[in-house]
């Protein structure tokens, strides 16, 4: 680890922290600022509020990445009962989307997964969205066909679950 116990990876002109608690409200703006403009109003989700997030990271982790000293990029992710972790938030700014930053933090989650003995990570994607489903099989995911998630909102398309063997 380099600089602080907080810091996973560091280059020149970014890197990337272990999130707690405190940062929630960071990434709270960080994911809602992101799916904003990309998510259908009744999409939205309500839950990505600081304090589901710092509930969240309590329960699992999340991921910060600054560019110089601006935060651009987050993740955060649960225990799931299976021993895998499951992603519960992604964001990327809209300034900083198309970079390579989400895979930069999936790719170091699944270090942090793989040092911890998880075997697996899985995600939830959109059906409305099938370009984050063919993006994440892009990056290495693959869909569990027989699985789906619940969403909170009534009438809402449900997301497929997709995974990938980390370990």
């Amino acid at each position: 680890m380099l600089g602080s116990t907080r810091t996973v990876f560091e280059q020149e002109k970014y890197k990337i922290l272990k999130a707690s608690s405190r940062d929630a409200p960071i990434m709270s703006a960080l994911i809602k600022g992101d799916w904003s403009e990309r998510v259908a109003i009744s999409q939205r989700r309500k839950i990505d509020n600081p304090t589901q997030i710092a509930e969240d990271l309590r329960a699992g982790g999340g991921l910060l990445l600054y560019r110089a000293s601006l935060p651009v990029a987050a993740l955060s992710y649960v225990h799931a009962r299976d021993g895998s972790w499951e992603l519960r938030r992604l964001g990327v700014t809209r300034t900083y989307s198309g970079r390579g930053f989400t895979s930069l933090l999936l790719d170091t989650l699944e270090k942090l997964a793989k040092k911890a003995g998880v075997h697996s990570i899985r995600i939830p994607v959109e059906t409305y969205a099938p370009q984050y489903k063919a993006y994440f099989e892009k990056l290495g995911f693959s869909v569990d066909a027989d699985r789906t998630f619940s969403t909170i909102f009534a009438g809402a398309l449900q997301p497929i679950r997709m995974h990938k063997t980390v370990g």
